[in-house]
């Protein structure tokens, strides 16, 4: 016999007694206590968890009305008596997530009250979000949403890592998002001239070659407009040696159009002697050709007056510098006398010689597009340069009348060019010298004689 089956069979004895029609009060008294000492003594004697062993939970359970049990207990009043931590430790949360519906779930639930008791963090450290983002209704979840809040308790750059943006991108829809964010709220908010110092202006423009460009499109805008005025100087000399040379009978087509040298070895001296595609139809490429009066004219008068520009600047300067230094003082702009004189013819050679001699050309002669050269081509040595340099005043007297030497001689030379066997041809430097479009079509109807000049069609 199991233990404690004696004080069973007692207790239903008593029971059964008690329950007879013809028993007393007392009895019943003597009964009741009786019947109490009993339960104790059998509650006493009992093993529950033996009990529970041998009950077969899940047999009860597909017995019980689980909604009717639901209906009938007090389901808050049952959380708070259970220890949810417990419990999750016994559930399985996929299981229970695969028969929960998320949409219904959100319905009911304050998001704002969830994101402030969890630690977004740690739970996107948990989620999948490829995952999460595969299930979710985005526009609904975003609906929802305090965006704001949530954006504040983020780590965005943790987030950020962790997400496809494509996948994201290619799931939401912008234009709703777009709606919704209010932008002078987020312009408001962002501290402009924080970003700004933490960008690196400088660096940026260097990176994106905005310098180079600016640069670029400078130089290309003066050397545009430098050679439109040189294409134009080079239009009147064109002009005025064919109606001196019809004056003179003589036949353009006859004239050496320029030095030799220069004629047969042009890509030495031209770097660039294609034209662009982009020109107008046809020009005439005068590059290494004998310069004519207008341009040399211009160059010899600019000359004179930039060299004497120079000298008043360097003659203020020495006498500044000597009374402050040495004490020395004199009036600068009192230029009469044998020391300013020989000063000032020294200036004079110094402007000619040795920009000549060590570039070909004089600052102005650089600005027109001209250079002297041996008669023959090839660079001018400092000796010849000095010569002609010295022979320049005799052809700049008697009004000028060696420069007119430029109209008739067939080299377009003049007397100090003569005399120190040098000559005066085009030259604009990395670019081709060239006529303009109308006077290159003009000439190209008469047969293209200008000294020999070939015409370039370069478009339709």
């Amino acid at each position: 016999m199991a233990p404690g089956a004696p004080l069973l069979l007692a207790a239903i004895l008593l029971a059964a007694q008690a329950r007879e029609p013809g028993a007393n009060r007392a009895s019943r008294l003597r009964l009741g206590s009786l019947t109490g000492s009993v339960s104790n003594r059998v509650i006493e004697e009992l093993d529950v968890d033996a009990i529970v062993q041998r009950i077969d939970v899940d047999g009860v359970l597909a017995r019980v009305d689980v909604e009717g049990v639901l209906a009938r207990v007090d389901v808050n009043a049952l959380l708070d008596r259970v220890d949810p931590d417990r419990l999750l430790d016994r559930v399985d949360p996929d299981r229970l997530l695969d028969r929960v519906d998320p949409d219904r779930l959100l319905d009911r639930v304050d998001p704002d009250r969830l994101l402030d008791r969890v630690d977004p963090d740690r739970l996107l450290d948990r989620v999948e979000i490829d995952r999460l983002l595969g299930r979710a209704d985005v526009d609904a979840l975003l609906a929802a949403v305090d965006v704001h809040a949530l954006l504040d308790r983020v780590e965005v750059d943790a987030v950020l890592a962790r997400v496809d943006l494509d996948a994201l991108v290619a799931r939401v829809d912008l234009d709703a998002v777009l709606a919704r964010v209010d932008l002078d709220a987020l312009v408001a908010r962002i501290d402009l001239d924080a970003v700004l110092e933490t960008v690196d202006i400088e660096g940026l423009t260097r990176r994106a070659g905005i310098p180079e460009l600016v640069a670029e499109s400078t130089g290309q805008a003066a050397n545009s407009a430098l050679d439109l005025t040189r294409r134009q100087l080079v239009a009147v000399d064109v002009g005025l040696l064919r109606v001196v040379q019809r004056l003179l009978r003589r036949d353009p087509g006859t004239l050496p159009p320029g030095p030799p040298r220069l004629l047969t070895d042009r890509p030495g001296e031209v770097q660039d002697p294609q034209l662009s595609r982009s020109r107008t139809k046809a020009r005439i490429e005068v590059s290494g050709y004998y310069a004519g009066p207008a341009s040399r004219l211009l160059a010899v008068a600019g000359d004179l007056v930039a060299s004497a520009g120079t000298f008043t600047a360097a003659a203020v300067t020495v006498s500044w510098l000597l009374s402050v230094v040495a004490g020395v003082s004199f009036d600068a702009t009192q230029r009469s006398g044998p020391l300013w004189a020989g000063a000032l013819v020294l200036w004079y050679l110094l402007w000619w010689w040795v920009s000549v001699s060590v570039a070909g050309r004089t600052p102005v002669m650089a600005l027109v597009g001209l250079k002297v050269v041996n008669r023959d081509g090839t660079p001018i040595r400092a000796g010849r340069s000095l010569l002609r340099t010295a022979i320049l005043p005799l052809s700049l007297g008697a009004f000028g009348a060696g420069m007119l030497l430029v109209l008739i001689d067939r080299e377009r030379r003049s007397f100090h060019d003569l005399v120190s066997g040098a000559a005066v041809v085009y030259d604009w430097g990395g670019r081709p010298a060239e006529l303009p479009s109308p006077i290159s079509r003009w000439l190209a109807e008469r047969g293209g004689a200008t000294q020999g000049a070939s015409t370039t069609d370069v478009g339709p």
